[in-house]
């Protein structure tokens, strides 16, 4: 598998230099080009990242996945503005700053290849097989590669509805509005903020979700392996509910707060006026995005890694004649709504794969109404704070006041109804640490 993604990594990253001319002219702003020659490097290392850390989420060890997803994040950050900064300070073109800033993105993911690669080197194997293997002859590499396209071609390409959500409005958004009798002017500026500004925040909620649903598959196929079908149904019902907990408070309190997130990261005013109504609507998309990843690992699991694909392939026909319709009649606001009834009908159809083949999900009403009440209250409390002293307090404060609110009414509610209990937060990545966190500021019982 190393050498198949290593060798995938080149071919790719070697054909995005190589035509990176044409690509830039291919979605209509060829001063990217630079951009796109800046970030090429960064498919080969996602190439080598991705088989590390699926190597590592064979063993079910999470750590070394999230820490090169953390080294990537701040790198992204800190040094993606640091040379942002620096162009900016030469007085250099806005496109040749963007290329510095995206030079940030590609230092990230090298980095936190890095780190996996290294720390694969220094990982001792044995110390984690705690049960005997069958041993039925070697396999031939060529049958390796057959089995492993078999599965990987499938889950790859029901992973990508998310970027084909992209692609779509990258490919679709500016003709339709030019169809629809804007100026090209106007055009740019409107893409501009939908792409910084709606783009980035929606897809923040999946750095929690996906993860989550990725470690799934090596858990539940474990269990279906060992003929424990009790403890597979227990492991879904309660991912469906993590799931649950985390897209519902995700999508109500970005789509609630927009605006003052918005500007709390230090966009132009007259940029968020114009996207906080965007991402209001895209950000309930996290609900449906949430329940397709999870269903989508409860699929893999089963051996129905094709039916996915089935799911994309509806949902993405609903987003391709969203776009054609709505974006023309009613603006760019007619992007994520048909992202949202992409996703929608996508999980719907996910829901019934997983019904019919894998066996009944557990009750959808039961496992998102705690969450929801949760939600509501402490989205609504956080509101109510908001609007009553943004006058008196300065926007920003009072933004992350109103946020931390939530965050500790949402905590207290969810665990006060039964919503999780402190054996299933144990369950989580650093369960022990959160226990003894919510502990001490009273949220839990001791």
């Amino acid at each position: 598998s190393f050498i198949v993604f290593m060798t995938m990594g080149l071919v790719l990253s070697g054909l995005m230099l190589l035509f990176s001319g044409r690509l830039a002219e291919f979605i209509g702003a060829p001063e990217t080009k630079l951009c796109i020659i800046t970030i090429a490097p960064t498919i080969f290392f996602i190439c080598i990242s991705s088989c590390i850390r699926g190597y590592f989420q064979g063993f079910q060890l999470m750590a070394p996945t999230a820490i090169s997803q953390f080294i990537e994040a701040i790198c992204k950050v800190g040094i993606g503005v640091s040379l942002a900064l620096y162009a900016k300070s030469k007085n250099l073109p806005d496109y040749t700053v963007a290329a510095y800033t995206v030079a940030g993105v590609t230092t990230g993911v090298f980095l936190g290849m890095v780190y996996l690669y290294i720390k694969k080197l220094r990982f001792k194997e044995n110390n984690y097989i705690t049960y005997s293997v069958e041993e039925k002859g070697k396999y031939k590499t060529g049958s390796i590669i057959r089995q492993m396209l078999t599965i990987g071609i499938p889950v790859t390409v029901s992973s990508t509805v998310l970027s084909l959500t992209t692609v779509f409005d990258t490919l679709m958004i500016q003709t339709r509005l030019l169809g629809g009798g804007l100026d090209p002017t106007t055009v740019k500026i409107y893409y501009g903020d939908y792409t910084s500004l709606v783009i980035s925040m929606f897809n923040l909620p999946t750095i929690l979700l996906y993860p989550i649903a990725n470690a799934l598959v090596p858990l539940i196929s474990g269990a279906v392996a060992k003929g424990s079908n009790e403890r597979s149904d227990k492991i879904r019902s309660f991912s469906m509910r993590i799931i649950a907990i985390i897209a519902l408070p995700c999508a109500i309190g970005m789509s609630v707060f927009s605006a003052p997130i918005l500007r709390l990261l230090m966009f132009k005013n007259d940029s968020v006026d114009r996207a906080a109504p965007w991402l209001s609507v895209a950000a309930v998309s996290v609900i449906f995005l949430g329940i397709i990843s999870v269903t989508n690992a409860f699929l893999n699991s089963a051996g129905k890694q094709n039916l996915p694909i089935y799911s994309m392939i509806c949902g993405t026909i609903i987003k391709l004649i969203g776009n054609l319709i709505l974006i023309e009649k009613i603006g760019i606001i007619g992007a994520p709504i048909s992202t949202m009834l992409c996703y929608l009908v996508a999980s719907g159809v996910n829901v019934f794969f997983v019904v019919k083949h894998v066996g009944s999900l557990p009750d959808i009403i039961s496992v998102f109404l705690k969450p929801f009440i949760g939600t509501i209250a402490s989205v609504g409390m956080a509101a109510i704070f908001y609007y009553a002293m943004i006058t008196i307090i300065p926007s920003g404060i009072c933004t992350v006041v109103a946020i931390g609110i939530a965050v500790l009414l949402y905590a207290t509610v969810i665990i006060r109804i039964k919503g999780i209990t402190e054996e299933e937060i144990c369950m989580l990545p650093m369960g022990d640490s959160i226990c003894k966190l919510l502990k001490k500021v009273k949220i839990l019982n001791k």
